[in-house]
């Protein structure tokens, strides 16, 4: 088989040190509370001064206490802050940057914005940016800290209703007509997840919402539905838009009545008694509510970056030089910190692009599993109408076994299309592979179909070492267990099947590490069908 010219390369750059790339985690918009507009924006800036100081590599200077510029260069601690005061607006800029605690190299900028038009309700505006090397990056979304403490004092708001860090508890039925009220404003912008209580003398969610509202605070709103007032959204909206029976639904923006409700995405209640899967569905919302953070708002109109209030800051300075005519050396030095601001907004942008075409790249390849997925469940069904048509029986007869490894993703899609599946990278690692027995391969799919699949479901059994046939048996990963992304998700890859023996041989070792996926009882397969390549190894 012909080897690209990337594929090629592939070993090589595995070898090769990454460059920095810069990933936008979130952004929040909101307005300030309170009527008095020039306070509220004084303590947001102390409160969102008063975290940075913490983070700080060394005391934050006079200037920045008294709202002024200031540049605090710490090594890898990095602060600095612009205001441009003028008739027509006020705008305070700040940006922190923190060395992750646990994890070295990377790097987190948050750039916070209080201000806006003189004599308006302040804005508040905010990114979170992490710089990072590593390749496979993965992370639980949550709002720095300064969000939550501006929640406390002065206060934010966002539609007209304020933005709370805990989840809302729906207590009558005015509350929940006026939550199908919100759920269809057109002009709603923050994704809405409604948690249906689970009945009893103590109704309860089966997810942990307190810790979900407080890291998606300005990103989500989070409600709590008791049972007896949940039959109004089901009157409103029917039941398969509705959320009951200790259900989670993340409601997007944009949601009607008539909306397809595969849009706003249901979690069962039977399904979250499972600690595992209600631990997924928190962590999953809070991805929905930063990724739709980014998509939902505006670089430059809803959220503004420090880089470019830095270089307007410049400008407005050097335009004033101007009109008084300043001396020519004052001139010069504001000239360069333009050009210096310039070169900075140019480089920052260009890192930040990178990070863009990266998470596009993954979205794309997504969407190309998912299209995968749905030829394969079609051409099921098609198997199934031909065989209702021919007045038959249902067709059990499956594609013969693949004898090779240029046949084995055919075979796979038409045989277990709903039962197993493969995430993009393994799909790439299974098109040439060095191991040879491809229907070995084959047969121990066909168990994570057949066996594995029944006793997940069903139950009936112990999972661990488990024999697969003669010699392959399936285990759990223990301290080889790692974390991947499927779907906009993070999971942990903790089991695979193996051959036995200290086997390396590429040519004749077996690993297929997979996990289940319990919302969707689907088998997983992120790496095959060799010994995945860790720094131990």
């Amino acid at each position: 088989m012909a080897t690209s010219f990337a594929d090629a390369l592939s070993p090589l750059a595995k070898t090769m040190s990454r460059a920095a790339r810069n990933i936008e985690i979130m952004r929040v918009s909101a307005q300030l509370s309170g009527e008095e507009f020039a306070k509220s924006a004084d303590v947001a800036r102390a409160a969102v001064l008063k975290w940075a100081s913490k983070r700080a590599g060394s005391t934050l200077p006079k200037e920045a206490w008294d709202h002024r510029d200031f540049d605090l260069m710490s090594g890898g601690r990095n602060s600095a802050a612009i205001r441009i005061a003028t008739d027509a607006m006020d705008l305070w800029a700040l940006r922190a940057e923190d060395p992750d605690k646990t994890v070295a190299g990377r790097i987190w900028s948050t750039e916070v914005v209080i201000g806006g038009e003189a004599g308006k309700r302040p804005h508040l505006s905010l990114r979170l940016i992490v710089s990072t090397t590593e390749a496979n990056f993965l992370v639980e979304p949550h709002v720095p800290g300064t969000v939550l403490q501006m929640i406390q004092s002065p206060g934010l708001i966002r539609g007209a209703r304020p933005i709370l860090a805990a989840p809302r508890l729906i207590q009558s039925d005015n509350d929940a007509h006026d939550l199908c009220d919100h759920l269809e404003d057109p002009d709603r912008r923050l994704p809405v997840f409604v948690i249906s209580l689970l009945q009893g003398e103590n109704p309860r969610p089966l997810i942990d919402d307190v810790s979900v509202a407080k890291a998606t605070a300005g990103l989500a709103r989070v409600v709590r539905i008791p049972d007896a007032q949940s039959w109004i959204l089901t009157e409103r909206f029917g039941k398969y838009r509705a959320v009951f029976n200790a259900g989670v639904r993340a409601y997007m923006p944009g949601f009607s009545a008539t909306d397809d409700p595969y849009n706003h995405r249901l979690f069962l209640g039977e399904n979250l008694r499972d600690s595992a899967a209600a631990a997924a569905c928190a962590a999953m919302l809070r991805t929905v509510a930063a990724e739709t953070s980014i998509t939902s708002t505006r670089l430059g109109k809803e959220v503004l970056d420090f880089s470019s209030i830095r270089t307007a800051s410049r400008r407005l300075r050097a335009e004033d030089q101007t009109s008084r005519s300043a001396p020519d050396a004052e001139v010069l030095e504001t000239a360069q910190l333009l050009v210096e601001s310039l070169e900075k907004q140019v480089v920052e942008k260009e890192i930040e692009i990178d990070g863009y075409i990266e998470m596009s790249e993954a979205a794309e390849a997504r969407a190309l599993t998912a299209e995968q997925e749905n030829r394969a469940l079609l051409f099921k069904v098609r198997q199934l109408k031909d065989a209702l048509a021919k007045g038959g029986e249902t067709p059990t007869l499956e594609p013969p076994s693949p004898l090779e490894w240029g046949d084995f993703l055919d075979w796979l899609d038409q045989t277990y299309p709903d039962r197993v599946l493969l995430t993009p990278a393994a799909r790439r690692m299974a098109k040439n592979p060095e191991y040879e027995n491809v229907e070995l391969v084959a047969r121990a799919i066909t168990w994570l179909a057949t066996d594995q699949h029944d006793i997940r479901v069903n139950g009936g059994g112990s999972l661990r070492e488990v024999e697969v046939e003669s010699g392959i048996r399936n285990a759990a990963c223990g301290g080889d267990t790692y974390q991947t992304d499927w779907k906009g998700r993070r999971y942990d890859v903790d089991w695979h099947i193996k051959n036995g023996g200290n086997v390396r041989d590429p040519k004749r070792c077996l690993r297929i590490y997979y996990f289940w996926e319990q919302e969707t009882q689907q088998t997983i397969i992120d790496y095959l069908p060799a010994h995945r390549k860790t720094g131990m190894t």
